[in-house]
């Protein structure tokens, strides 16, 4: 009879033994389940943080490009303001003697040459 009862203490010592070592392992399991899933969740942030960030870059770039195009159009606009406002209002003292006599000749009007 002892050696039953001996027995049966052994494999019921052998079971929590048993258990305590599945238990363990599903610790072991759940932590490294739980490490991996914060490790892939900090993955997706990152590539998120990524993603905003060449996507605001691209953004500012597009910005400047369009800043670029504007300063260079109003920069033209006013090189030709200048450009057809020297054409139209000629200012003698900067212009060809030869030039100056065709402006005044045609402000004074047609010239009729009567005989």
């Amino acid at each position: 009879m002892e050696l039953n009862v001996r027995r049966r203490e052994e494999t019921q010592r052998e079971r929590e033994d048993l258990a305590s070592m599945i238990a363990a392992n599903r610790r072991v399991d759940e932590d490294l389940a739980a490490a991996a899933r914060d490790q892939h969740a900090a993955y997706r942030a990152d590539l998120r943080g990524q993603i905003d960030y060449n996507r605001r870059q691209r953004a500012l770039a597009s910005e400047e490009q369009a800043r670029l195009e504007r300063q260079q159009r109003d920069a033209e606009m006013e090189h030709r303001r200048k450009i057809d406002y020297l054409r139209d209002k000629p200012v003698a003292q900067n212009i060809h003697p030869i030039r100056r006599g065709l402006y005044q000749s045609q402000s004074a009007g047609p010239r009729l040459s009567r005989r």
